[in-house]
């Protein structure tokens, strides 16, 4: 209930802005790791706690974008609780269509380029 309470204090611009800001910072995590978070099935593998999906080994950086993850996902559930499914669908596709464009294409294109030797 608390946590119901304390989401509730915060208006939908306020947690679009909260999981913004965790995103970039899975993203930047992911970046550390050289982990191709938009490839399908990698997501699983890192809340699986499979380093292997890393293209650059780094411990510290993949246990924390794998806490970030789990944070994230909790933050989905407790949108859905507070606002219901559709209004929480509303806030996250609002960060994802503002984030998409800052790191979509950039996050391909690093992983392209480092896979290719350029």
């Amino acid at each position: 209930m608390t946590e119901k309470l304390s989401a509730q204090r915060h208006t939908p611009d306020e947690l679009s802005q909260e999981l913004e800001a965790l995103d970039m910072e899975i993203v930047r995590h992911a970046v550390i790791c050289q982990v191709r978070l938009f490839d399908p099935g990698i997501l699983n593998q890192v809340m699986d706690n499979n380093e292997q999906v890393c293209g650059e080994p780094h411990p510290t950086a993949f246990q924390s974008l794998r806490g970030l993850l789990y944070l994230h996902f909790d933050m989905h559930r407790q949108l859905a609780e507070t606002y219901g499914p559709a209004d929480a669908e509303v806030i996250i596709q609002r960060v994802h269509a503002h984030l998409k464009p800052r790191i979509g294409e950039q996050l391909h294109s690093l992983f392209e380029r480092r896979a290719s030797g350029a």
